[in-house]
Order: C-alpha cells, then sequence, then structure tokens
C-alpha cells in the first residue's frame, strides 16, 4: 500500500482541532474532516508503522512547529518576517492543531489517520488481541517494543513543552472523551515503565516489523535506541529524584548506543511527496522564511574566535550559507519586530545551507552525541559510570562534528577537531569553557541538538548554561524565555473540568510557569 502525505502548507488556517474532540481527527488541510477514525479501515500494522514515524517526524520538525516554536525557542534560527513566536507569542491555531496532530495523527491521501499516538496504539492493540495475523507484519512483540519505543519519545516530548498532560486516559475514546491531565512526575513514572516492557520485550532473533522506516526491522539497533531513550528519561529526572535517575539511567548505559552508524534517523526522499517538510515549504511553497540566528552565530563566533568563513566549527558551514552580499557570517538579530524583520534583506544574512533545504534531509529522532553528552554529565553527578567527564564530552563534540561534516559530504579532519577541542573556550579544562560542568556540557549539546529545536530548549531549562538571549525588540508574551508552552486554547471548553484541575495542580497557564523538573 502506497503511503501518500499530506500537504503541509495550508496547515493552520483552514480549521481548528482539541484534543476532546480528538479522534474525530484531521487533516492537515482538513479536506476530510468528517473521516471517522473510531472505524477504520482494515490496515496492515506496516502502513500504521511507517505513518506514525514519517507524521511523527514531519509533526515535531516542520517550519509550523519545528521552525515558529522549536527552532525559535532554542534560538537556532530567527525569523525573516512573520517574527510574533520569536516574541513569544504563539498562535492560537497552531498550537491547537498541534496538540491534535502529536495525539491523534492528520487524515492522509488515502483517508487514514497517520503520524500521531493513535497509530502506535493500534499497532500495540492489535499484536496483543490478533497476535497471528500481527505475526504477518513482524514478531509481535518485537512490533509491541517498536511502537511503545516511540509513544514514549513522543510523551516525553509533549510533556517536556507542556508539564502535565493527559496520560493514563489518554487514547482510549470508547471510555473516556475527556481525559484527565496527569502529573509531569507520574508521567515520567510511566514511560520508564513503558521503556523498560519494551527493551524486555525486544527479540534480536525474530522479525523486526515490516513498515519501519527508521532502522528497516533491525531490532539490535531498536534496543539501542530504546535504552538511549532510558538514559533520556533519567538524566530530565535526576533534579528531582536522584535515586531513580541514577538507577535507570546506569541500568541503561551498555545497551545504548555506540556510534553514529547507530543514530534514530528519517531519513527522507528526494521526491516531493517523500520529502523533509523543510524542502516542501522551501521549494514547493516557496517560502524563505527563517536564517541564521544572531545568538547561534555569535555562540559559535565565540567558540571560533572568527567571523569570516574560514571558522574553525565545520558545522556553521553544513548548517548555513554565507550571504551573497558579502563574505562573512551574519546571523539575523533574534527577535525582531515584523517590520525590523521584513527589512533586512535575505542577501546580507546567513541563509540556511543547501543541506538543511535539501529534500533528503533527515530529521533526528535521537544521535549518539546526546548519548556522550549524558555520560559526561553522569560522571560529574557521581553516577559511577566509566570513563572521564572530560573524555564523554570530546567524545560528544566529536561525533557531532563528524556527523554534520559527514552528512554534509565534506567530512572533518581529526586535526580539524582536534583544534576546534583546543580552543579555551570549547576545551573541557579551561575556565572559559564555562564557570561549572553545567555551562561546559549544556553550550556544546545545545550547538549539537541543532534543529532539534524541543531538545535544545529543554536542555537549556534543564541545565541553565544562558546564551539564549531575550528578543530585541521586546516580548509579545510573558515576562522572559518560556518555561513551558501554554495548553490548547480548546482544551479550555471542550476538556474544561481536567484542564482546570491540571492548572490548580501545576500553576497558571503561563509560559512562565515552570514543569515539574525543571527545579533550578
Amino acid at each position: 500500500m502506497k503511503i501518500q502525505f499530506i500537504n503541509k502548507s495550508r496547515l493552520l488556517f483552514t480549521g481548528l482541532l482539541s484534543f476532546s474532540l480528538l479522534f474525530n481527527s484531521c487533516k492537515k488541510d482538513f479536506e476530510k474532516i468528517n473521516n471517522d477514525p473510531n472505524n477504520p479501515k482494515d490496515v496492515p500494522n506496516s502502513f500504521y508503522l511507517a505513518g506514525a514515524q514519517r507524521g511523527l517526524m514531519d509533526n515535531t520538525t516542520d517550519v509550523w512547529f519545528g521552525g515558529q516554536v522549536g527552532n525559535q525557542l532554542a534560538q537556532y534560527w530567527s525569523s525573516n518576517q512573520y517574527s510574533s513566536e520569536s516574541r513569544y507569542q504563539f498562535r492560537t491555531p497552531l498550537t491547537n492543531v498541534y496538540w491534535g496532530l502529536f495525539y491523534a495523527g492528520g487524515i492522509n491521501d488515502e483517508n487514514l489517520n497517520v503520524g500521531g499516538l493513535i497509530e502506535l496504539q493500534r499497532i500495540i492493540d492489535n499484536c496483543k488481541t490478533n497476535p497471528g495475523p500481527s505475526s504477518a507484519y513482524g514478531f509481535p512483540d518485537n512490533q509491541i517494543a517498536v511502537a511503545t519505543t516511540l509513544r514514549v519519545w513522543l510523551y516525553q516530548y509533549m510533556t517536556d513543552m507542556w508539564g502535565d498532560i493527559p496520560y493514563s486516559e489518554a487514547l482510549n475514546p470508547e471510555k473516556t472523551r475527556a481525559p484527565k491531565y496527569d502529573r509531569q512526575a507520574d508521567i515520567y513514572s510511566g514511560l520508564l515503565s513503558e521503556i523498560n516492557q519494551a527493551i524486555s520485550l525486544i527479540n534480536t532473533s525474530e522479525d523486526g516489523p515490516v513498515g519501519d522506516l527508521i532502522y528497516s526491522g533491525d531490532m539490535s539497533l531498536w534496543s539501542k535506541f530504546a535504552n538511549s531513550l532510558k538514559m533520556r528519561l533519567a538524566i530530565r529526572l535526576a533534579d528531582r529524584d536522584n535515586t531513580t535517575a541514577q538507577a535507570a539511567f546506569t541500568d541503561a548505559v551498555a545497551g545504548a548506543f555506540t556510534s553514529n552508524a547507530d543514530n534514530a534517523l528519517m531519513l527522507y526522499g528526494s521526491s516531493a511527496t517523500s520529502s523533509n517538510p523543510i524542502f516542501y515549504n522551501y521549494a514547493i511553497d516557496i517560502r524563505n522564511d527563517y536564517c541564521l540566528s544572531s545568538t547561534f552565530k555569535d555562540a559559535l563566533d565565540s567558540v571560533s574566535g572568527s567571523a569570516t568563513h574560514n571558522v574553525i566549527d565545520p558545522r556553521l558551514s553544513c548548517w548555513f550559507a554565507l550571504p551573497t552580499a558579502n563574505n562573512v557570517w551574519v546571523g539575523e538579530t533574534y527577535g525582531l519586530n515584523e517590520a525590523n524583520g521584513a527589512a533586512t534583506p535575505n542577501s546580507s544574512i546567513s541563509q540556511r545551507s543547501s543541506l538543511v533545504l535539501s529534500a533528503t534531509f533527515p530529521g533526528i529522532y535521537m544521535a549518539y552525541s546526546e548519548v556522550e553528552f549524558m555520560l559526561a554529565e553522569a560522571v560529574e553527578r557521581g553516577w559511577g559510570v566509566a570513563g572521564s567527564a572530560q573524555s564523554h564530552y570530546d567524545a560528544g563534540v566529536t561525533s557531532s562534528i563528524e556527523y554534520w561534516t559527514d552528512l554534509n559530504s565534506t567530512p572533518a579532519t581529526p586535526a580539524e577537531i582536534t583544534a576546534y577541542l583546543a580552543q579555551p573556550i570549547v576545551d573541557y579544562t579551561n575556565a572559559a569553557s564555562g564557570g561549572n560542568w553545567m555551562q561546559k556540557i549544556g553550550r556544546q549539546k545545545w550547538i549539537s541538538l541543532f534543529n532539534q529545536g524541543i531538545q535544545g530548549w529543554t536542555e537549556w531549562r534543564r541545565l541553565d548554561f544562558g546564551i539564549l538571549q531575550l528578543p530585541v525588540d521586546g516580548l509579545l508574551e510573558g515576562n522572559g524565555i518560556p518555561m513551558r508552552m501554554k495548553y490548547a486554547l480548546d482544551e479550555q471548553t471542550l476538556n474544561s473540568g481536567n484542564y482546570n484541575s491540571a492548572v490548580a495542580s501545576q500553576g497558571a497557564d503561563l509560559q512562565d510557569t515552570k514543569v515539574w523538573w525543571d527545579k533550578n
């Protein structure tokens, strides 16, 4: 069955979606809003898996949520125009739509749901209730393990943005149309239990799932991804529950990523229907609304000591291009108002590179460099993992440089990497690289998480390493850089009782309210 993915260009302003009406679902252009996913077509698990994997990455990295939200919050990109989000006024339809897409997915061109938690739940339910027929698409336990790992990945992504969210009563509309919001502490406990179950179910001697676009059914790699994700869950808990965090983390280390060959990637194709959504927006919709942020450029300059194109950090040319009007890297000042953003000629600032704008630019679920930075942090926390903080930190920086420069077909030489690591502001042993280990690790981890905007912003909140700047033309909402995203507005009317309970428990539904794990 051929998978046709939806056009993302008419996303936001043709309709709204509420979680309480979740299983009416939606299409991103909403042309088939009346499809009833409570009575889905009889489709194979392989279709659900491919649709979920592609949709999860599309929905989290496209120019709307990935560009307008994630890469603005992490300050990797600046807006050339339409800059309200860079000043932290997020459009209500944007949040409404993506809240629904993360849970329910959207309707594709074959009138089926793709890209949300509900597809993953259907795989799990099918394998549990009908293991015989489901085995045509891989060993059932392996299918459950893969779907559960992706489910944990997305739920963590969501709770790290919003805090308390529907979890235990979600995805079961026959029983609960208005699900309660679980406390983030309970969600994290549940996700750790789920990832442990996924790891225990993996059987590398049996077939992996058909339709797997990430690892082509290689369960040894899924085991590594699941263990690496368990490390991510654990490290986020560290300031709230060090004992649980340490136990979970150290239990996962031996099974985690060991090289860039293990990276969990969404590999896109060269055609318009199979391409990266960033390419689609740029090349098909003919939009060019983003460029290098001055915050990111200044951070990279401060480690290179140069504003010319001969910078030491080899990743800069992977991510951004030299302006046509000059021969130096120039970032767009972060947080300009609409008029000032539109007034800056695109030819005078560094635009996104040909790699980032290519149809086949991969989406990253998780990379080896993140594992090494987490190991460096674990050493600093005294968790008893092997190696030194510096050795893991250096490995994190090195693997990030190698991944990006290899992807850009310009592999960095060992000498270039050594020179980068030797700079005072990068050298882990030098005071200039940070006043404490959180600043040292946080800075380089943030750089390595380029285009994983929500992850970069999350690490800024967790490790408090500075760097991010207030919008130069002032805030449109809140009192500073957001600590969380506000809930979908529709929830206030369509799931008001549970929404109000969540606000009473967590705190005001404001961008200044911290999520539970953000203790510092």
